[in-house]
């Protein structure tokens, strides 16, 4: 199956108010998608664990076992949508149900190829532009206005590609700021490196590089530099005799002057005394 045949036929949207653990993992017969709209824990499934809260969206292929551990199962509200990507089976009306490890019978599964983009599965923790899409799915499975399910499948279908649209997004933006940061790594003693160097190096508006750092690392484009520069420098006061001067030019700093007193500022020490403080401990 190719992405562009993706017709999803819906057999279950509700909202869920409390969540009531198992105590096995659960398996899924058709795909599940579940958006969070209130509640905060962890998500076992495919093998991996995952923070969920507050706006994230968690698709599951079939055959997936997967177990929720909310911190309060009392204040949990989520969306919870039973589908298969195809309306092949659109005979089989009623919900299949969820199975626990020990129950399941792989026999109950629609057998159809799933491709490739949606065969893993997928967790954003950020999705409010696909909330619309979902509560859409559950008010028309509430009212069941005249062609409901045909409605639904729309605006289902709209929400799967939206969530590969940023899944996709997401991993390539984070491959992007590991390659700055190993570029900063190799670098970092270029006196003239800054913002506009980095952003020049990978063909991008440092505005946007600053953005995306921002938003991966939680520190701007300067702020990763200069820590990674004092990093350094610190490596180099406690692991060689080299005087402060030269470490202030071997970590780019384009000033001896600028170098002690962002160290100072840093530390709440000059270079000299963070080398007595911590010789021969190394960092």
């Amino acid at each position: 199956m190719n992405i562009v045949q993706l017709n999803p036929f819906l057999r279950y949207a509700r909202m869920h108010e409390t969540y009531y653990p198992q105590k096995e993992n659960s398996v899924c017969y058709d795909c599940r998608l579940f958006y969070i709209l209130q509640g905060e824990g962890t998500l076992f499934a495919g093998g991996q664990n995952f923070n969920v809260s507050k706006g994230g969206l968690i698709f599951l292929p079939p055959k997936t076992q997967y177990r929720f551990r909310f911190s309060n199962n009392d204040a949990v509200k989520i969306y919870v949508l039973n589908f298969d990507l195809i309306s092949e089976f659109c005979a089989i009306s009623r919900s299949l149900g969820t199975a626990t490890e020990s129950s399941f019978d792989p026999t109950r599964v629609p057998a159809y190829p799933i491709p490739k983009e949606l065969s893993q599965v997928l967790v954003e923790k950020n999705s409010l532009q696909i909330q619309g899409h979902i509560a859409a799915c559950v008010e028309l499975f509430l009212h069941k206005i005249s062609y409901y399910k045909h409605s639904a499948s729309a605006h289902l279908k709209l929400a799967l590609l939206e969530l590969l649209r940023e899944y996709h997004s997401e991993k390539t933006e984070y491959r992007l700021v590991q390659s700055v940061q190993e570029f900063i790594r190799n670098n970092y003693q270029n006196a003239e490196l800054d913002n506009s160097a980095i952003a020049a190096q990978f063909n991008y508006h440092s505005y946007h590089l600053n953005r995306l750092m921002k938003a991966h690392t939680d520190q701007t484009l300067h702020e990763y530099l200069t820590q990674y520069r004092l990093h350094m420098a610190k490596n180099f006061l406690t692991t060689t005799t080299l005087n402060v001067t030269t470490i202030a030019e071997k970590t780019g700093f384009s000033s001896y002057t600028y170098f002690i007193k962002l160290f100072r500022e840093r530390t709440g020490i000059s270079p000299l005394q963070y080398r007595k403080t911590h010789k021969n401990i190394g960092f």
